[in-house]
């Protein structure tokens, strides 16, 4: 427990956060917590921080998008995007968090199912309260705390059909060098090729094709499956 955890109210949650403490003041934090059933003044519940949080998260989303998939086009970098913010998503975070039982709410126990995004509207407006409490960089701590997790990751990876790239992608984020490198041509069939896989120097697998790109190809699927055998 922190030592600070005796001077907040929502100190359990923020040790449930992973002891993400405000800086200044809880204010937002426990605005963040309260639903429009519970109090509709605009400002008193969290629809405001959800707005802020949701525009916050997007950037920092796209901007670790930007830098660890270099080999992605502008629409499966928006798709990937929008897999990770969507609700079912931010919902599942929630219920990682076990973060329901500190939303405030009238919602009628007969309707709280129904109430599905109850859970990712909170994320959201936890992610503005931070931002506008903290600054940029503990958004982005509970963001990749929480949202830009391994399993996310693998789940995006999986999506993808192109071997080679999804090899690219495994080497840049841990920051890894990778080299494709074509053996000399094979003078008894000269229209066959055959490709090895480097990583910081060491071999993972090749592949052989009738062309370069089927090549390269075969040659990641055999590097994937030396680093992950289920891949």
């Amino acid at each position: 427990m922190d030592e600070r955890s005796g001077s907040y109210e929502l100190a359990e949650l923020y040790e449930h956060l992973g002891g993400l403490y405000p800086n200044t003041s809880e204010k937002h934090f426990k605005t963040a917590l309260i639903h429009a059933s519970a109090e509709g003044k605009p400002g008193a519940n969290y629809e405001q921080l959800e707005f802020l949080g949701d525009a916050v998260l997007s950037i920092i989303v796209a901007e670790f998008l930007f830098q660890n998939f270099p080999l992605k086009k502008e629409g499966e970098l928006t798709k990937m995007r929008s897999f990770i913010v969507s609700r079912p998503q931010l919902n599942s975070v929630a219920d990682e968090i076990q973060l329901y039982p500190f939303i405030q709410h009238k919602i009628d126990k007969k309707y709280i199912d129904q109430a599905r995004d109850l859970g990712g509207d909170v994320i959201e407006a936890l992610i503005g309260a931070y931002y506008l409490d903290c600054g940029i960089d503990t958004a982005k701590s509970f963001v990749f705390r929480w949202i830009l997790t391994e399993k996310r990751l693998n789940q995006i990876s999986q999506k993808s059909i192109d071997p080679k790239s999804k090899l690219h992608e495994w080497a840049q984020r841990r920051k890894k060098k990778l080299e494709f490198r074509q053996l000399n041509p094979n003078l008894q069939n000269p229209k066959k090729f055959e490709i090895e896989v480097w990583i910081n120097d060491t071999q993972y697998g090749s592949g052989k094709g009738h062309n370069k790109k089927t090549a390269e190809k075969n040659a990641a699927i055999a590097a994937l499956h030396l680093l992950d055998p289920h891949a």
